[in-house]
């Protein structure tokens, strides 16, 4: 189904200003303090979203095989690709412990935000919390200062700088990596950030993948909003149209794979607008593609496991299949082109309050 015919659709094509604000003010001890947890994601703040690329780019998707078909190849983004946004420690992914989704309460929320479970706002029944109620608590000094509020951390300003970093991390996972139409902040985020406070070796990319690839099939079927982080999928799909004649490296905390995407991308001649774009992907070809990033770390990538071309990725929305197998070309191994199966059949969507249906994950 073409999604072009089909308007209104939407995307996030627009960082909330307040966001960063907040990133700003925290300066850079605060700053570093949550790269520590999130890597090199808050430098999406700085990527200016490109709706365009997406609405065109969710033609090719075929949501059978999870996978981009082109004119005479496939693509999509691979695990070792994600991972090497977020963070070039983040490449050895058989080491890490992956983050799953799980219920968060009310109460286990407001925990999360330091503020009383005396506190009652009708948008938590409905499993999400507005940017606004985060922000004038810890966006800015002043809602440390403001006791109407009542914070846990109220006049202890130490306490208050502590608990703003973790806000900030629930704020900018819901807005800008699991964005909602109505551009609130799931409940369930909350359950992600305190994964990640507590578990040194966790990992985002399933997670980043599984709703990339949930959102990919539900905006090709005519859902009107793509509920996937936009701006790292953008990216992925640039960087593979640029050829680069050496390697490039991104090691150190003032040079990373998201923060140097404009000076790869520079004099590099892209379509503007959907019908270029659209026009552009009907004729790509695979010698006009980049198939190894240079930033990429290659040693060990994942395989599949014996029994199956596929593994599953659990994401916030839903578990989705993902066949290795297809794409390996893009990671400098031999190309297998696994047995023909509609992968379809084992997506499994995930309730808004973190439960699995009743049924067998196979």
């Amino acid at each position: 189904m073409s999604t072009i015919q089909n308007e209104p659709f939407s995307i996030m094509t627009k960082i909330p200003f307040e966001l960063r604000l907040w990133w700003n003010d925290l300066g850079k001890e605060g700053q570093d303090k949550v790269k520590k947890y999130l890597k090199d994601l808050p430098d999406l703040l700085n990527i200016q979203p490109r709706g365009d690329i997406i609405r065109s780019l969710v033609t090719c998707w075929d949501s059978a095989h999870n996978v981009f078909h082109f004119s005479d190849f496939e693509l999509f983004p691979t695990l070792e690709e994600i991972a090497g946004y977020i963070g070039n420690d983040e490449a050895l992914l058989r080491f890490k412990y992956l983050i799953a989704p799980r219920a968060v309460t009310v109460h286990r929320f407001l925990d999360s935000l330091k503020i009383p479970r005396t506190f009652h706002h009708p948008d938590f029944a409905k499993g999400f919390c507005s940017l606004r109620l985060i922000y004038a608590r810890y966006g800015h000094v002043g809602g440390f200062n403001k006791p109407d509020f009542k914070l846990c951390s109220r006049d202890n300003r130490q306490k208050w700088d502590e608990h703003r970093l973790v806000a900030f991390m629930i704020a900018f996972l819901g807005l800008i990596v699991f964005p909602r139409k109505d551009g609130n902040i799931d409940l369930k985020v909350a359950g992600v950030v305190s994964t990640l406070l507590t578990q040194d070796k966790s990992t985002l990319a399933p997670m980043i993948m599984a709703d990339i690839f949930r959102a990919l099939t539900a905006f090709r079927a005519g859902g009107n909003f793509f509920e996937g982080c936009n701006l790292l999928l953008q990216m992925w799909m640039t960087d593979n149209l640029c050829h680069r004649s050496q390697l490039l490296g991104y090691g150190s905390p003032e040079k990373t794979c998201i923060g140097e995407f404009y000076t790869r991308i520079k004099g590099v001649s892209l379509p503007e607008e959907v019908t270029a774009w659209m026009s552009f992907f009907r004729t790509l070809t695979a010698n006009q593609i980049q198939w190894m990033l240079g930033w990429l770390p290659v040693e060990e990538i994942l395989y599949m496991p014996a029994t199956r071309p596929h593994f599953l990725l659990m994401g916030l929305k839903s578990i989705q299949p993902y066949v290795p197998y297809r794409v390996l070309r893009q990671l400098g191994r031999y190309q297998v082109v696994p047995k023909d199966e509609d992968l379809s059949t084992r997506v499994v969507e995930i309730s808004p309050d973190g439960r699995f249906p009743e049924k067998e994950v196979r």
